[in-house]
């Protein structure tokens, strides 16, 4: 079984707000080849690097009351490398920080 990270997050903002933003943050991504839509679910492949032999990403994206929950993961595309070498969690993480929503300033900073 190949490696995988994965993680969730909920975005205060409507469902297709957060697709069209996956939709940018993935192609956006270093290496990304090969991006396929399906009603609330983007995968893509990720190129072979000197830490991987690459990786198949997924994003899923579903609406729920007061926002959108999302699924991450990365998954080595070979099914016998147990050993990522940290590189599913960094493309997890890559997309993660473009989809996390705009920090208001803090009160009383300048």
């Amino acid at each position: 079984m190949a490696a995988t990270y994965e993680e969730f997050m909920t975005i205060p903002f409507a469902a297709a707000d957060v697709w069209r933003r996956a939709i940018d943050v993935i192609n956006q991504q270093p290496g990304v080849t090969g991006v396929h839509m399906q009603p609330g679910r983007l995968s893509a492949s990720v190129n072979v690097s000197w830490r991987s032999w690459g990786e198949n990403l997924t994003v899923n994206v579903d609406e729920v009351p007061g926002g959108t929950v999302v699924r991450i993961r990365s998954e080595c595309a070979f099914p016998l490398q147990i050993i990522d070498w940290g590189k599913n969690r960094d493309n997890v993480s890559q997309i993660k920080r473009g989809l996390e929503p705009p920090h208001a300033p803090e009160a009383g900073r300048r």
